[in-house]
């Protein structure tokens, strides 16, 4: 058998690894070529336009909520609608700042009617009132069921409820219930903060899992 002769003269020899054109060098060569100051400077020039433009949008998009939810707005444009949102939170500021005063008024503090921020809970007997009168008052999240967890929190106490009052803000509630009946003394007032301290501690589901 007679052995292939070469094509190629015995003096030429290619790198090992590579072939007769050596692509992969000149493919990396011209894709990590530095690119000039002219087209930096337009790429640059894109990226801040780009950037511009979804900055506008979530200002106009902001603009747009506050004529959706600002009451009486007469004029839409952009100076309008700011100058219309600075009196409205001003109003708003001034209106707390009564209800403040309202629940601090005179020498003594007075016990705001607005649920707070935090979870709260006291229960504490009523001086002066016959029958072991105790008021109970909490604040937490507004939920779906929470009036059937107080329910059933005062009937594991088989305690009475006198009087109750409930004010919702936000998605916060106060709660405050003036409770007879129960049984036990001190024992009772403490079983019945426990029972409540349950009802504050549930945790809050969404809507479409209740």
């Amino acid at each position: 058998m007679q052995s292939t002769q070469s094509y190629y003269p015995k003096q030429i020899s290619f790198p090992k690894g590579q072939g007769v054109f050596p692509t992969n060098n000149i493919y990396n060569k011209n894709f990590f070529k530095p690119k000039s100051k002219a087209e930096a400077k337009v790429i640059a020039a894109k990226k801040h336009s780009e950037s511009e433009k979804r900055r506008r949008m979530r200002i106009n998009g902001q603009y747009t909520t506050l004529r959706a939810i600002l009451p009486d707005l007469i004029k839409m444009d952009k100076a309008s609608v700011l100058g219309e949102t600075v009196r409205k939170v001003r109003e708003l500021k001034k209106a707390l700042a009564e209800v403040e005063a309202a629940c601090h008024c005179g020498d003594r503090r007075d016990e705001c009617v607005l649920p707070g921020g935090v979870d709260k809970l006291s229960v504490e007997q009523c001086e002066g009132e016959k029958g072991g009168l105790v008021k109970a008052t909490f604040s937490c999240e507004d939920r779906l069921g929470l009036i059937s967890d107080m329910t059933r929190a005062l009937s594991c106490v088989k305690g009475r409820v006198v009087r109750a009052e409930m004010v919702t803000v936000g998605g916060r509630s106060k709660n405050a219930l003036w409770v007879q009946g129960l049984s036990g003394g001190n024992e009772g007032v403490v079983a019945l903060k426990r029972a409540l301290k349950v009802v504050i501690d549930r945790p809050v589901l969404p809507r479409n899992i209740i």
